[in-house]
């Protein structure tokens, strides 16, 4: 994995409910996410999905983190702040 990835989830799993995402931590993560692929940063999502299970996140946050990677890396849109 990327080492700015990693630095970024690292933060995340400190800073968010790994169990059940508050809207607050869904957006930190899709702004991430955003930021990263805006900066050309590599988003291997296979690994971002392994880091998050060895880390201790739970399955439907990582669900929903993986859905927001592959959208971001396709070139599709996330949307921030609806909740």
């Amino acid at each position: 994995m990327n080492e700015t990835l990693e630095k970024a989830f690292k933060s995340l799993s400190v800073t968010c409910n790994k169990t059940a995402l508050h809207p607050s931590d869904e957006d930190r993560i899709k702004v991430t996410l955003r930021v990263l692929h805006q900066n050309n940063i590599a988003i291997d999502v296979e690994s971002l999905e392994s880091f998050l299970l060895e880390n201790g996140w739970q399955k439907m946050p990582i669900k929903n983190i993986v859905s927001w990677a592959t959208a971001v890396c396709n070139g599709g849109r996330v949307q921030v702040g609806v909740n």
